[in-house]
């Protein structure tokens, strides 16, 4: 596979300075840091949201209006270290806190976690809070250990609306960390994906086979058959989803459906339709539903369905506008991407 690159230890930094470039006016870098940082942000607690470069549009698309105030990514597949974090925090608004928001991935969790404890020798409150919403990668008595995968997304946005409605750092913590246990992701892979500093497979995968549960890094899944109609395929993954989550009739729920990075808008959208007949035969309420490319590893093959659980205080935060230059939610659209489903 060809790719697009100078030279592979600069391809991080170079696309954030080509990503910042193409938006000034609402983002910038960090210089010496693969951070990049919203302009003019309010005197609210501030989000930070990142992770390994190499998923995008996670981390480096979730900073912008109504989601993340500031993204600091590490190399490719690699998290960011504590001392980026912190900087980043010391550069930015922290005047009301910090709140970091991550996936549940040993790096992660050792860096964010000595983040918050360096932000407290600098006299800045900080939290982090690990999205674990991979149901297939652990069982669920184990479900502390599972990693953070597309769920993080609506977690941010969730964080972030009731960061912008001006609650305390422990109050937009508290949310988060329901929106954590409302969310649960179950994913499906088609072929491998390829790294983008040489071009080279990831790992090998029988032609004809699909694997559930896969990591994007190819760690074993749980389940490897041949691929199925859209209809079967929409079936096994709610079928996952509504015995881990306990999801019952007359739940209302937001739709998620992301491509890994080659799956087409044709087939994201032939499964969301087989996705909408299914919930409704199960009389779960759809109140939203996003298609689109919001986690995804380069040119994997494969799709991952993301549930965030609604109830009054989760739908209220999740449901405002976000923009940015990867990602837009818009709370008062029909249809579209994100139209309204089950009104």
């Amino acid at each position: 596979m060809n790719t697009i690159h100078n030279r592979p230890e600069e391809m991080v930094t170079e696309m954030i300075d080509g990503y910042t470039a193409a938006c000034p006016a609402l983002l910038e870098r960090m210089e010496g840091t693969k951070s990049v940082l919203v302009k003019n942000v309010r005197d609210w607690v501030t989000i930070l949201a990142g992770g390994g470069a190499g998923c995008e549009p996670l981390y480096l698309g979730c900073a912008g209006i109504g989601m993340a105030d500031a993204v600091v990514t590490g190399d490719v597949f690699a998290a960011p270290a504590a001392t980026q974090l912190l900087r980043a925090m010391q550069y930015m608004y922290h005047e009301k806190g910090v709140l970091m928001i991550t996936g549940n991935y040993v790096g992660d969790v050792l860096n964010y976690e000595l983040a918050v404890e360096l932000c407290g020798y600098e006299g800045i409150r900080a939290d982090a809070v690990f999205v674990r919403d991979d149901i297939l990668h652990k069982p669920k008595e184990m479900a502390d250990r599972r990693r953070g995968i597309g769920g993080i997304l609506p977690v941010i946005k969730v964080a972030a609306g009731a960061a912008e409605e001006g609650l305390s750092l422990e109050e937009v913590g508290r949310v988060a960390r329901r929106a954590v246990e409302a969310v649960g992701t179950v994913s499906v892979t088609f072929w491998p994906g390829y790294r983008p500093e040489t071009g080279q497979p990831m790992y090998e995968m029988p032609a004809g086979e699909i694997a559930f549960g896969m990591g994007f890094n190819g760690e074993p899944g749980v389940l490897r058959t041949a691929m199925p109609s859209a209809d079967q395929l929409s079936k096994r993954l709610l079928d996952y989803l509504e015995e881990d989550m306990g999801l019952q009739a007359g739940e209302e729920i937001a739709l998620i459906l992301s491509g890994k990075g080659a799956t087409s808008p044709m087939e994201l959208y032939i499964l969301s339709n087989s996705l909408r007949r299914d919930l409704a035969s199960r009389h779960i309420r759809v109140f939203k539903t996003e298609v689109g490319n919001f986690m995804t590893a380069p040119g994997m093959g494969g799709v991952s369905l993301t549930i965030l659980r609604l109830d009054e205080e989760i739908r209220h935060f999740y449901h405002k506008d976000s923009y940015t230059p990867m990602y837009t939610y818009c709370a008062g659209a029909q249809g579209g991407n994100h139209g309204e489903d089950g009104a």
